[in-house]
């Protein structure tokens, strides 16, 4: 199982499942970690809807050190926090010791353990250098947005739709619309109208209808997944691979991948406590609403550790 790559680009932040979703990694002193059978005390876990996410709080305070930081991401497994400066190459060299002291610092404030910095300059490609056909189609896609944005507007759509047109030699539009939506054929030859009025060279206009309901639940659970993710990862002592999740029939299946056995009692019951915790807060139920979901933490083996079920 695995989990995107969370990216923050200057001055926006992507997000992969989340997506949108940012937390906090902090300890929560209402919230006493187990000791363990070593007597070592369990790195604490605070799932909460608010805050941010590590990585934006090194975003930020590298930003604020006046660096020029073009990016920041993660990625899961191995943890590995990726940093790129605007810097020439000498730059780079020394300021590297001071990025990774002050990453490194940050990470340990949150309990962070196992994880690589990796800091790289940032590469500018001149735009004389891209590739002629993938910059026709990005001048082409800033013409088409505003007029498919019009137009959508006229159906109620306030919110312009995602589309996608990948092949200038192709010429096919691909608009994504609702499966309720009962006016594709007005909707298409409004389009076709709006963009032949344009002098647009689209050969054909296509629609790609996804489930609204399902979409919504997805919206609704994407910042719980970077929420778990961004506190348990980098732990040694719960070692997460990955989190994924669907949403099928309505109901949102989690799934943590950890290498965890279960001689690891006290990490997996502080685990299991903490999730139900996470559960009943009102930021929780107020995010995810009424829906039904189940999460499972498997262990080596895909031995089923934990199981929190509501339906």
């Amino acid at each position: 199982m695995k989990i995107k790559r969370i990216l923050l680009k200057k001055p926006h932040i992507l997000v992969s499942l989340a997506i949108a979703f940012l937390c906090l990694f902090v300890s929560n002193t209402n919230n006493s970690p187990v000791m363990a059978s070593n007597e070592k005390k369990l790195a604490p876990i605070q799932l909460d809807m608010g805050g941010i996410s590590v990585a934006r709080e090194i975003f930020d305070t590298l930003s604020s050190s006046d660096y020029v930081v073009m990016s920041v991401g993660v990625i899961p497994h191995p943890h590995t926090i990726t940093i790129s400066l605007k810097l020439t190459n000498e730059e780079l060299e020394k300021e590297n010791p001071i990025v990774t002291k002050k990453v490194e610092e940050i990470l340990a404030a949150h309990y962070t353990d196992d994880y690589k910095i990796k800091i790289e300059k940032f590469e500018n490609v001149p735009p004389n250098e891209l590739p002629s056909k993938s910059e026709e189609i990005h001048k082409e896609m800033l013409n088409l947005f505003p007029i498919i944005s019009k137009t959508m507007k006229k159906f109620g759509y306030d919110t312009p739709p995602s589309i996608a047109y990948n092949d200038i030699k192709s010429g096919i539009l691909i608009i994504e619309l609702p499966n309720t939506e009962k006016r594709k054929k007005i909707i298409k030859l409004a389009v076709e109208k709006a963009l032949k009025k344009e002098k647009f060279k689209i050969k054909k206009v296509e629609f790609k209808l996804y489930n609204k309901s399902k979409r919504l639940q997805d919206y609704r659970w994407s910042p719980i997944i970077s929420t778990i993710s961004d506190n348990l990862i980098g732990k040694s002592d719960y070692m997460l691979k990955g989190v994924s999740y669907q949403i099928k029939n309505g109901k949102t299946y989690i799934s943590l991948n950890t290498g965890l056995d279960k001689s690891k009692s006290e990490n997996i019951t502080y685990l299991k406590e903490t999730f139900k915790k996470f559960f009943t807060l009102e930021s929780t139920k107020t995010q995810i609403k009424k829906d039904a979901y189940e999460l499972i933490i498997y262990g080596t083996n895909k031995q089923i550790l934990v199981k929190i079920t509501k339906n």
